[in-house]
């Protein structure tokens, strides 16, 4: 297997990687483990947001991290006005375009019924007018099928909202090819998967990223490339990579967003409103008192410790009950690292869940997805026992 340190000093390498990485908040999968076996994702340094916008910052931020062996390098599909601090990632506001991504979820064995369903995305694309600003990535188990971020404007985003536009678009995309994927996967005898990578602070392989764990690197394609493609191509000698990913035919996208807006409505919800509809409905809201929170939680909520975690104290979750959920990462983070007894963890889970949770403006809807999770959380502490002084 090859080195990573040797791998990253590649000027190549680290100049691809640096160009992706450029405004993107930075994920590092490191090869030290933690005490569960789990590998370490650093995300943060020195309480700042990851970046690496250059070869030189890349390299820098390396050797920071080498006593982790980092192995394998993400970039969210966000790309950030600025990354100083970590309320510069907490939300959308410092968001200025997203790179629109589909994860074609498989195992190396049935990487020809991945690109089947490559393909199957490509058509569709295709079918809407997307061609030039499309590219793909092979990552060792499975593909990833990207628009470039320009081929939806700055003014275009604004206009409709960039959360809404980017979640939209993919996950449009995605319901359409559904059928003809399970098509792929009854040939093939595989379980490929097409899912939606847009949510916020999503991360992915960047270009020629090693595996976190295969000995493989992550090649880029234009689809022209695709019907040749072999696994072969992202062999970390010599990876087989095309650096034409940053091609793209600027506005080419926003034809086939605006559809999908039409037929999707946004970030996890739908609204189907006729023009005269979207009038009254701003009427009414103008005449009306300030609306009670509306929910901004997904139905499935999913936690994971948050490794290094952010400070517990003097947090501020006011507003965004997606704050309440970091909040618990870090708890589980603290948790994981020993950096707090377990006790200590359900402390702070019982008063969540007794006054924190309920004192935040959260929608009541909000309000009791968060209660479930954390009591979960906490009773499944409590089945363990206690630890630590």
């Amino acid at each position: 297997m090859v080195s990573p340190l040797s791998y990253y000093s590649n000027p190549r390498v680290l100049g691809e990687v640096a160009e992706f990485l450029r405004g993107r908040w930075v994920a590092v999968h490191c090869e030290r483990r933690m005490r569960d076996g789990r590998p370490l994702l650093i995300r943060y340094l020195h309480g700042k947001p990851l970046r690496a916008s250059s070869p030189a910052e890349l390299a820098a931020l390396l050797r920071k991290l080498s006593p982790l062996r980092p192995r394998a390098i993400y970039g969210t599909v966000s790309i950030y006005e600025r990354l100083e601090s970590r309320e510069d990632v907490r939300g959308v506001d410092r968001v200025a375009a997203r790179t629109l991504t589909w994860d074609i979820d498989s195992t190396p064995e049935h990487w020809r019924a991945t690109v089947e369903a490559a393909r199957v995305l490509l058509d569709e694309l295709e079918r809407h007018g997307v061609v030039r600003s499309v590219w793909l990535k092979w990552s060792g188990r499975g593909m990833h099928v990207h628009i470039h971020e320009g081929a939806l404007s700055a003014e275009f985003l604004k206009q409709h909202g960039i959360l809404d536009t980017t979640w939209s678009l993919v996950q449009f995309v995605a319901e359409r090819v559904k059928e003809r994927v399970v098509e792929v996967n009854v040939k093939h005898g595989s379980r490929v998967k097409v899912e939606n990578l847009m949510d916020p602070q999503r991360v992915f392989t960047a270009p020629l990223s090693l595996h976190r764990e295969l000995d493989a690197s992550c090649v880029a394609l234009k689809p022209d490339e695709l019907d040749s493609f072999e696994p072969s191509w992202a062999d970390p000698r010599e990876p087989r990579h095309n650096p034409s990913w940053r091609e793209y035919e600027p506005g080419e996208a926003e034809q086939l967003a605006e559809l999908a807006l039409k037929e999707v409505g946004g970030y996890l919800r739908r609204r189907k409103s006729t023009p005269l509809q979207v009038r009254l409905r701003a009427l009414e809201e103008a005449l009306s008192p300030p609306p009670s929170p509306q929910p901004l939680l997904s139905p499935n909520l999913e936690v994971k410790p948050r490794v290094p975690p952010a400070p517990l104290e003097r947090r501020d979750l006011r507003g965004d009950p997606r704050k309440a959920v970091e909040y618990l990462e870090d708890i589980l983070g603290h948790l994981e690292l020993g950096l707090i007894p377990e006790e200590r963890a359900r402390l702070l889970l019982r008063a969540a869940i007794e006054v924190t949770l309920r004192a935040q403006g959260y929608a009541p809807e909000d309000v009791k997805k968060l209660i479930e999770l954390y009591s979960e959380v906490l009773k499944l502490l409590e089945g363990r026992g206690t630890s630590g002084p």
